[in-house]
């Protein structure tokens, strides 16, 4: 299948149509804007294999042989995406993966409450078309979903956010009463509330023709007695039905089977795995960057399963602990259980890629930013057990913007930048630029003034007395602050007696930038599909950059969908 998109990986990140530099975006860390735009600095952690597509196909070729246990993970693979009423493209799929020299594009993701957040959608569709390019150039390429089924941290996967019908954040959340403390997601199930759940979410789309398919959709899916991970793969089934996409349970007992020697192996260098990852940690921070993960010298890279809670174990000198507990293993009497009972224990985050690439032939991994990161350090742990890395690429990074929202936008001349320091920040631009432009001009006119007078005074003062220079200053300081604050008001009152103007900015700013995070971060597919239809994920998979992208701005609700420049028009 041929795609446009898939001549090469790296020039979208120079591209300056319709797009914004990461380094342009607050939060982006030094590490992800040199894995974009200076990579040389710190090729030294990743693996050099994939950063160009020709290069990537033929790092494909090599992964597609290796030595994986494709019946047993197939077979698992089927079983669980049968369960989530995935469309006969994915078996397909699954039946591709069978096959000694295809690769897997994996991505993953916590199971979110209703798909959680947008950046998981451009996940999804970053790995579906990456794994088309790949086929395109003659290697079977597959996409696969690996949902974090054992992550136990609750809190961070049982809410979702959407602009409510008046323009305002709001947060949808589900408390599962039966839940255990450091339960695995993957086996909380599903109780009476969520109807309560679902409920307070539809009351907060807007009403459209697609609203009853959207609710029977969330019923089916988020249903009693399921489990939370399965309800998120029943619905991502459903979003991706046209691509095939294959989900990924880890939870599941065949594929815990599968990683088992794994398991032993990673208990049987637990210290040397711990020491490289310090050693790894402290290169990275020496060279100017972060390290993404926290590791100690006492870490274990397993979590054992103990009374249906993921405990963690530290390893001091052959002997394995569990935190809060006076139970300990010996390192052979681990090793035993790994290979008995792999159910009894989940890999922690530097142990997990490694698990994914042991099971599944992975050509490159499509992560965010922090998850970049991470594979800076987990290099040293594919190294000590001997596995290959795969080639690491950022997701498709970008900002739907609605036909109302960017008439608002060359209305007032902003542009997304404007909102990155909050509604206030946006609202000022347009009181001093579009609705109060002489107001605002006195005020810049007096700070200038003041200013060029309190300096002149300095001057005079130093002449006489040179410790009357710091009050002085003090004095200019105070006055610009008073001014700063006039500003401030007239800026409120300015915006208030314009009340429509305001209220489209701030509705703009709710959707584009809620909470100052960009809009992937925080809002929920199901907002932008109850207003758009599901012909929505075409147009998103349309505009998704593959490689080495700026953040891009993907205008929706036409006849299709257009990338829209950063410059008002």
């Amino acid at each position: 299948m041929s795609d446009p998109h898939c001549t090469d990986l790296q020039p979208a990140a120079g591209s300056a149509d319709g797009t914004i530099p990461f380094t342009s975006i607050p939060k982006t860390s030094r590490l992800f804007g040199d894995f974009l735009y200076d990579y040389d600095k710190l090729s030294r952690f990743y693996e050099p294999q994939g950063r160009r597509l020709d290069s990537l196909v033929a790092r494909a070729r090599e992964i597609g042989t290796g030595d994986y246990d494709r019946r047993r993970v197939s077979d698992a693979l089927e079983r669980i995406n049968r369960l989530a009423g995935s469309p006969d493209l994915t078996f397909r799929h699954i039946d591709t993966l069978r096959r000694e020299g295809s690769v897997a594009v994996v991505t993953g993701q916590q199971a979110g409450l209703f798909t959680g957040p947008l950046y998981t959608i451009h996940k999804a569709l970053t790995v579906i078309k990456l794994a088309h390019c790949l086929t395109a150039r003659g290697v079977e390429a597959v996409p696969v979903f690996w949902i974090a089924s054992e992550d136990h941290d609750y809190a961070e996967v049982n809410h979702c956010k959407v602009v409510d019908r008046d323009g305002r954040l709001k947060q949808v959340t589900y408390e599962a009463a039966a839940r255990k403390e450091d339960e695995p997601v993957g086996q909380v199930r599903i109780d009476s509330a969520i109807s309560a759940c679902i409920d307070e979410f539809i009351s907060l789309l807007p009403p459209s023709e697609f609203t009853p398919e959207i609710e029977r959709d969330l019923r089916e899916c988020y249903s009693e007695g399921v489990g939370f991970a399965e309800a998120f793969a029943r619905l991502m089934a459903r979003l991706f039905k046209d691509y095939g996409v294959v989900l990924l349970d880890p939870l599941d007992e065949e594929l815990k089977q599968a990683a088992a020697p794994l398991y032993s192996k990673a208990i049987e260098q637990s210290s040397p795995i711990a020491n490289a990852l310090l050693e790894r940690s402290a290169e990275l921070e020496r060279a100017g960057y972060h390290a993404q993960v926290h590791v100690s010298s006492d870490m274990a890279p397993l979590f054992i399963m103990d009374g249906g809670k993921r405990v963690a174990m530290t390893q001091i000198d052959g002997r394995f602990s569990l935190k809060g507990s006076e139970r300990s293993f010996k390192v052979d009497d681990l090793v035993e259980l790994s290979r008995k009972c792999p159910t009894c224990f989940s890999p922690n985050v530097t142990l997990r890629p490694i698990v994914q690439d042991f099971l599944l032939p992975t050509a490159a991994y499509i992560g965010g930013p922090a998850e970049i990161a991470y594979f800076g350090q987990l290099r040293a742990v594919y190294e000590k057990l001997g596995r290959p890395q795969p080639c690491v690429l950022p997701r498709a990074s970008m900002t739907l913007i609605e036909g109302r929202h960017q008439k608002t936008m060359k209305k007032y001349k902003l542009e997304l930048t404007d909102f990155f320091d909050g509604l206030h920040s946006a609202i000022a631009k347009v009181v001093e630029q579009s609705l109060d432009r002489d107001t605002a001009n006195a005020f810049a006119e007096a700070e200038q003034m003041f200013s060029r007078q309190m300096e002149k005074l300095e001057r005079a003062l130093k002449r006489t007395d040179a410790t009357l220079a710091a009050p002085v200053k003090l004095a200019t300081k105070k006055i610009l602050y008073q001014i700063e604050h006039l500003r401030t008001r007239f800026v409120h009152s300015s915006a208030h007696r314009e009340e429509a103007a305001y209220r489209q900015v701030e509705r703009a700013y709710a959707t584009l930038t809620p909470d100052k995070n960009l809009q992937e971060r925080e809002l929920n597919v199901y907002y932008f599909l109850s207003r758009y239809g599901p012909s929505l994920i075409k147009e998103i998979y349309d505009g998704a950059d593959v490689g080495f992208s700026n953040h891009r701005l993907l205008y929706i609700g036409g006849a299709a969908s257009q990338v829209v420049n950063t410059k008002s028009q």
